[in-house]
């Protein structure tokens, strides 16, 4: 669970496993153009015992299994002293460019006990060799075989210090970014993730038939590879100098996917099951995923993962197919048919199915959800 507030975005939370009312707490978090690591070390606030009392309440709310109502307060109220340090140390004006949100400068923070207080502390900032890169590397063993292709094609290429970043997701990850005058969805790369490589090969198929038989997807409303972008190793992370005993680590890095951006309403699931979608336009959502997937499988691709959370309907109504990273969706696609075209075929109905309940049986939109859709 991660929550974020005021500018600054708490990726995750570590502690004991094991039951330990001393238990030391670490918060990763992430805003303003850095990242910063929030240690609360017992030891350090022994001498304070309200500080120590209160640390060790906020682990025992933390600790338990069963979702407790006051854990994003809790994780609110162990970050809050840090955010003015934390807007000090990050950059001033924020990072414009992506290179800026790949590449933050990281920073080790402190709690230390002042008159019964937590009071924020400075560590030391994170050299290099301690910085986690993102992305895999270019010609890695795994990736290589389904990247290549790519690299061969028509397809362009830059560096993150050419994208320029127009706006970020809840998490702070760049999500609509500006290249060369054209506005794209920025995917990130993950390293290791098999269903990258799924991705990587339906796009290499859906722009090899668009190549070669151009009308093929012409009626395919769907999510669309444009460009990659690709870092060089000596580029990345500025913020310090190389350490005398570090490695040169030779190559470049594939560190996001431009994507088609799709200015958006929500998805099926934000919009179909209300009482003010109109069933035309459940009707017509059915049919153009009916006719989207039909091109995609003319092409040789399987969409894989069909399900309504994988359609976004445009600003003008329209439904188009987003992700094809393959795998499934139990209740939407049965694993033995994880994709296949059979699978994809079994999800549009099912999708199709869905839509027509939500047009006999419409749910009244809370006022609320109307006014923040």
């Amino acid at each position: 669970m991660c929550y974020h507030d005021g500018g600054f975005y708490t990726e995750s939370i570590t502690w004991d496993t094991e039951y330990n009312p001393r238990s030391d707490i670490t918060l990763y978090v992430r805003g303003k153009g850095a990242a910063f690591r929030i240690c609360y070390v017992a030891k350090m606030l022994a001498d304070s015992p309200p500080v120590l009392e209160q640390l060790g309440k906020s682990y025992q709310i933390l600790h338990k299994d069963d979702p407790d109502p006051r854990y994003g307060e809790t994780v609110e109220h162990l970050r809050r002293p840090f955010e003015e340090l934390m807007t000090h140390l990050a950059p001033n004006p924020p990072p414009e460019y992506l290179h800026g949100y790949l590449y933050p400068p990281w920073f080790i923070l402190e709690a230390v006990a002042e008159s019964g207080h937590v009071q924020p502390h400075f560590n030391t900032a994170l050299s290099r060799q301690e910085f986690v890169r993102p992305g895999d590397y270019v010609d890695s063993k795994f990736l290589q075989p389904h990247l290549s292709p790519l690299l061969d094609s028509k397809l362009n290429t830059y560096s993150s210090r050419q994208v320029q970043v127009l706006d970020h997701t809840s998490r702070l990850v760049p999500s609509r970014v500006l290249v060369d005058g054209t506005v794209y969805f920025f995917k990130p790369w993950v390293s290791g993730r098999v269903h990258g490589y799924y991705e990587l090969q339906s796009y290499r198929k859906i722009l090899a038939a668009a190549e070669a038989s151009p009308p093929l997807l012409t009626d395919a409303r769907i999510c669309r590879l444009h460009g990659l972008i690709i870092d060089e190793d000596d580029d990345v992370l500025q913020h310090y100098h190389l350490d005398s005993d570090e490695k040169d680590y030779p190559g470049t890095r594939l560190v996001g996917l431009l994507l088609t951006y799709i200015e958006n309403k929500g998805t099926l699931v934000d919009l179909a099951p209300w009482s003010d979608c109109k069933n035309e336009d459940r009707s017509r959502w059915s049919g153009q995923i009916c006719e989207s997937v039909k091109c995609l499988h003319a092409a040789g691709v399987a969409w894989g993962d069909a399900k309504p959370e994988n359609v976004l309907v445009d600003k003008e109504g329209n439904a188009y197919l987003i992700d094809f990273g393959g795998s499934f969706t139990p209740g939407w696609v049965d694993e033995d048919k994880r994709e296949t075209v059979e699978g994809d075929w079994q999800g549009v109905q099912r999708i199709n199915d869905w839509l027509v309940k939500w047009s006999n049986e419409p749910v009244h939109r809370p006022e609320r959800a109307v006014q923040e859709r």
